[in-house]
C-alpha cells in the first residue's frame, strides 16, 4: 500500500538483521498467515497469562513467551512476504492491521486486569495506541508513506517495555499499582499526566501536518500551466426559413 515505510526505533536495525537471519531459516510450507495467526495466539496467551497472574507471578513466564510469540509473528509475516516476493498489497495490508490491533488490543487489556497496572491507565494507553494507529494510516492514504516507529519507539519496543514493567512490578509488590496519593492511585496521575503530554504533541503534529499539506497543494495548483484561452464561438449564418422548412418536410427532397 505504502511507497516508503519509515522505521527509526531503537532497535530497527539490529531486528531488521534478526528477522532476515529467521526469514531464510523458515520452512517452505510456512506462509505469512501463518505467522499471522501465530502472532494472534502470542497475544491470547499472553491476555490469559496476564489474568492468571492475579493468582500467581510464575504465569509471567507465559507473559514473556507470549509477547515473544507476538513479536515473532508480527514481525515475520510482512518480511516473508517480501522475501519471496508473495506481496498481496490489500488483503496483505488488511490482514497484518486488522491482527495488529487485535493483538495489542488483548496486550494492553490483559496488562489492565494484571495485578501490576490499573484497568484504568491501560485504557488510557490502549485509546492512545489506537489514535497513533489511526495517524499511522491516514499518512499512508494521503502520502503512501507508512511510519512504524515514534520518538524511537515501535512495536518491538512496546513489547519489551510491557514485558520489563510487568517483571519490574512483580518484583517491587503489589503496591505499584496500589498506592494512592490525593484519593488517586499514583499509578493513573503519572499515566494520565503521561498520556495527556502525548495527546498534545498528537494535537501539534496533526497541526503542523496540515499547514505542510495544505501549502503543498496551493504550490501544485499555483504550479500548474494556465489553462489556453478558447476561441470565440463560431457565428452560424442560419437560414431561418429553410431550416424550418427542413424540418417540417417541406424542403427540396
Amino acid at each position: 500500500m505504502a511507497k516508503q515505510r519509515i522505521n527509526e526505533s531503537f532497535l530497527a536495525v539490529k531486528e531488521r538483521a534478526a528477522l532476515f537471519a529467521l526469514v531464510k531459516r523458515l520452512p517452505d510450507w510456512a506462509i505469512p498467515d501463518h505467522l499471522t495467526a501465530i502472532g494472534l495466539c502470542g497475544a491470547v496467551l499472553t491476555l490469559i497469562s496476564f489474568v492468571a497472574c492475579l493468582w500467581s507471578d510464575i504465569f509471567l513466564i507465559g507473559v514473556v513467551f507470549g509477547l515473544f510469540l507476538n513479536w515473532f509473528g508480527d514481525s515475520l509475516d510482512g518480511t516473508l512476504a517480501r522475501f519471496r516476493s508473495i506481496e498481496r498489497p490489500h488483503y496483505g495490508y488488511f490482514i497484518d492491521h486488522s491482527s495488529d490491533l487485535i493483538a495489542q488490543t488483548l496486550i494492553i487489556v490483559g496488562l489492565g486486569v494484571s495485578p501490576y497496572f490499573t484497568i484504568a491507565s491501560a485504557l488510557l494507553a490502549l485509546s492512545l495506541y489506537l489514535l497513533m494507529s489511526s495517524y499511522t494510516y491516514l499518512r499512508v492514504v494521503t502520502e503512501s508513506v507508512h511510519r512504524l516507529s515514534y520518538g524511537g519507539m515501535g512495536a518491538t519496543e512496546f513489547r519489551i517495555l510491557v514485558a520489563c514493567w510487568a517483571l519490574f512490578a512483580a518484583w517491587f509488590g503489589p503496591s505499584i499499582a496500589t498506592a494512592q496519593a490525593y484519593g488517586f492511585t499514583v499509578l493513573d496521575i503519572v499515566i494520565g499526566g503521561l498520556s495527556t503530554l502525548t495527546f498534545l504533541g498528537f494535537v501539534f503534529v496533526i497541526h503542523k501536518d496540515l499547514t505542510r499539506l495544505q501549502r503543498e497543494e496551493r504550490e501544485k495548483i499555483q504550479s500548474l500551466p494556465p489553462e489556453p484561452a478558447g476561441d470565440e464561438p463560431a457565428i452560424l449564418d442560419i437560414d431561418e426559413p429553410r431550416l424550418m422548412e427542413s424540418a417540417t418536410g417541406l424542403g427540396r427532397g
